[in-house]
């Protein structure tokens, strides 16, 4: 389904649901669409409503060439609840999604029930920013799309996970094949979204109950960043699970769906 464009500064954003109950909105990270949560959204829409978007200049959403900043991405999930008709929902950001769902609740806290933050930040560091334009300036200038994705698994996944050989080439032939891959001008927009983003002295404004998880092995961000995300959100949990990277959510899909359906049940 798609969101429509209202305003000039607007973008049309593709988004999908599943399932019926309290409305949960998942958000995805840098480059990656609503398909990046894979069967999460299948097993999680047998308990909530589920609504998964692809955030601007990524997957069928589209592509502005301006207009790429932390809060408008907010403001873009903001306008699809209330196209919705959603007042207030649990929100799940991974990533880049972490920066939109942390604007979303400080924003608009009265739209935000319950708050995770997978593997993701109150700022962005500097390695991750220069690491991410080396991305862009790769997508930029054409290549093999092969190759490019799998530079990505190095960044996403565990060493234990890099060791699983089928695993790694599934994930790196379905970037590659993927119809609504990453596109240079949206991509650069995101990464500029990214490095002009801090949340550190805003952070205490976060009312929403909320959980920030981080694998341990993650390269991308520290568990000691994301410890010090939590640590600035008043009364937030912090989790810190072995044995997994980046992107918790595809390498131990069966915890990360224990761990979000308990805390989003849970008094």
């Amino acid at each position: 389904m798609i969101l429509p464009k209202i305003k000039p500064e607007d973008a049309a954003l593709y988004y999908e649901i599943h399932g019926e109950g309290t409305s949960l909105l998942l958000i995805p990270g840098l480059g990656s669409d609503g398909s990046s949560w894979g069967s999460v959204v299948t097993k999680l829409a047998g308990r909530f409503k589920v609504i998964s978007l692809d955030n601007r200049g990524a997957g069928r959403s589209e592509v502005p060439a301006t207009g790429y900043t932390v809060a408008q991405m907010a403001g873009d999930a903001v306008r699809l609840l209330d196209h919705l008709q959603i007042k207030k929902a649990h929100v799940l950001g991974h990533s880049l999604g972490g920066y939109i769902a942390q604007e979303l609740a400080i924003d608009h806290p009265e739209r935000v029930e319950r708050l995770i933050l997978e593997s993701t930040a109150p700022v962005s560091s500097e390695r991750n920013n220069a690491l991410f334009l080396k991305f862009f300036r790769q997508l930029r200038d054409g290549g093999n799309a092969e190759a490019w994705f799998r530079e990505w698994t190095r960044w996403l996944f565990s060493p234990e996970c890099l060791g699983r050989k089928t695993f790694i080439e599934a994930f790196v032939k379905h970037g590659a094949d993927y119809p609504y891959a990453p596109r240079a001008v949206g991509f650069r927009g995101q990464i500029e979204a990214i490095a002009s983003f801090d949340s550190r002295a805003k952070l205490g404004r976060i009312k929403a109950q909320t959980l920030v998880m981080v694998g341990k092995e993650d390269r991308l961000i520290f568990p000691k960043e994301a410890e010090t995300l939590a640590k600035g959100i008043p009364g937030s949990l912090f989790q810190c699970i072995k044995d997994v990277g980046h992107c918790i959510h595809i390498e131990n899909r069966d915890l990360f769906i224990k761990v979000v359906g308990e805390y989003l049940v849970s008094k």
